[in-house]
């Protein structure tokens, strides 16, 4: 299943989420991988344990943030979710900070984890005008119409 029939299908979205912190927003919204079932807590603590450790690899370009770990980190299924902050959270990258959209990603193997899932999300990061349309939507049909009629 591809990125957007999974977000569709599972309607794994959540808009304007209130956090306090990068940590706040990975912890609550990662809760949108385990709920289905795509991941464990123990994925998200390795999450968070990995940016403590190696900084926030996991910001990827200006406002946006793809949280994730190495598949036998506590990844169960491939899986995502697409998060919205109601305020922006900083992550500590010169370049990226704050993040307002965080595409979380759980994949239970290496191939599935490069191959499938990064490039799918990549394609979304790379369209400036969908990124800024997610980021403004107030609902999560919004943010779901806007993947599809965007052709994601």
């Amino acid at each position: 299943m591809g990125f957007t029939d999974y977000i569709v299908k599972k309607k794994a979205v959540i808009c304007a989420l209130d956090v306090v912190s990068w940590e706040d927003a990975i912890r609550k919204g990662g809760r949108i991988l385990v709920d289905k079932g795509a991941a464990t807590e123990e994925y998200l603590d390795n999450i968070v344990r990995k940016c403590k450790e190696n900084g926030p690899y996991i910001v990827i370009a200006p406002g946006i943030a793809m949280p994730h770990a190495r598949p036998e980190e506590g990844a169960l299924a491939l899986g995502y979710g697409i998060v919205t902050l109601k305020n922006p959270v900083v992550f500590n990258d010169p370049d990226n900070d704050p993040v307002s959209l965080l595409i979380f990603m759980a994949a239970p193997s290496v191939k599935e984890h490069n191959e499938v899932a990064v490039s799918q999300i990549a394609d979304l990061c790379d369209d400036e005008e969908a990124v800024e349309q997610i980021i403004a939507a107030s609902s999560v049909e919004d943010i779901i119409d806007i993947l599809i009629n965007q052709g994601f």
